[in-house]
């Protein structure tokens, strides 16, 4: 079954060319492994550190290839942004 992730991170302003740097070297990076689908990275109007990465996977056993992919880590982030909130979604259409 497919499903989807929705990340919203509110990143610290003075970091926030570093951290749209890290996100889209990861994005490329994680668009190589199998069953990441597509990817995008979007920017809420109205609020300025608010980025939000969407993507669907093709099932849960993609998704979990990829977090024991070895070196992966989100560990960058930390520093970067004020809250970070993951949801993942199954995907009906």
């Amino acid at each position: 079954m497919t499903i989807a992730v929705i990340v919203e991170f509110d990143v610290k302003l003075d970091c926030f060319a570093q951290f749209e740097a890290k996100l889209r070297q990861d994005a490329e990076e994680t668009l190589c492994d199998d069953g990441w689908l597509r990817m995008g990275i979007l920017y809420p109007r109205g609020t300025p550190e608010r980025v939000v990465l969407s993507g669907p996977w093709r099932d849960d056993a993609a998704k979990a290839a990829h977090r024991a992919r070895p070196g992966h880590t989100h560990a960058w982030q930390e520093p970067l942004v004020q809250r970070k909130c993951a949801t993942i979604f199954k995907v009906a259409a």
